[in-house]
């Protein structure tokens, strides 16, 4: 059997229409490029409506059409993008009502998330989430968006990936791609005047966890995803 073709790394920087995107290098090319788009998604890169031509996605992915295409019929598969006949696949525009589905299930899961992970919390988890929220708060001072949301995913996604749920991360992942154009919104549009500091319910998470309360963890991963619901609210069309 022939050995899967691997895409040569490159040095030479992107010249692209689509800056926010890097050429893949190693593994599967296919996996490469959904997973930096999936990046792109949940760090808000990609705004809402806006459409994705393979060929130029290839052109900054510096490889051919068909893992580009493939990549996005995952995508779109779970609904993170949305494909009709003769028209480009497009990062949905989702009404507030839609985003407010989301948000309901994103209370569900990632909260029980929580309560999983502040059950078999240790030093190596405390260490990952403290490192991750040292970022984020840097990032805030600098005013660097980009930054702030990378450092608020690994936050997450290192509470939630301790859950121990292969199921549990597939939902939430799928979760934050659909939202994650939409969070941008709410980030963009905070300022001091609005209320609590963004910090505040990272570091009540971390004190239940330390604390091994469930409870505690779910009431504070709630909290922080309600203030940023409550940011999104009047920034998107109804």
């Amino acid at each position: 059997m022939a050995r899967p073709r691997r895409f040569a790394p490159t040095r030479e920087s992107l010249r692209s229409p689509l800056p926010v995107l890097r050429p893949v290098s190693r593994d599967s090319v296919q996996d490469r490029i959904y997973a930096e788009l999936s990046d792109a998604l949940i760090c808000g890169r990609l705004q809402g409506g806006q459409t994705l031509q393979i060929r130029d996605l290839a052109e900054a992915f510096q490889t051919s059409v068909m893992p580009v295409r493939e990549a996005l019929r995952r995508l779109v598969a779970e609904g993170a993008l949305e494909s009709a006949t003769q028209r480009p696949v497009r990062v949905p525009h989702l009404s507030i009502q839609r985003l407010d589905d989301i948000h309901r299930a994103r209370l569900l899961v990632e909260g029980y998330a929580a309560e999983r992970a502040a059950l078999c919390a240790d030093d190596h988890l405390l260490a990952a989430l403290s490192k991750a929220d040292d970022e984020f708060s840097r990032a805030l001072e600098t005013g660097d968006v980009d930054a702030e949301l990378q450092a608020n995913q690994r936050f997450h996604f290192s509470l939630y990936e301790a859950a121990q749920s292969p199921t549990l991360l597939s939902m939430i992942r799928s979760l934050w791609l659909q939202s994650g154009p939409y969070v941008r919104v709410a980030v963009a549009h905070h300022s001091p005047a609005l209320g609590a500091p963004r910090t505040l319910h990272h570091h009540g998470l971390m004190q239940a966890l330390a604390n091994r309360d469930a409870q505690a963890a779910r009431r504070e991963l709630e909290a922080d995803l309600d203030w940023a619901w409550r940011l999104m609210q009047g920034k998107v069309a109804p």
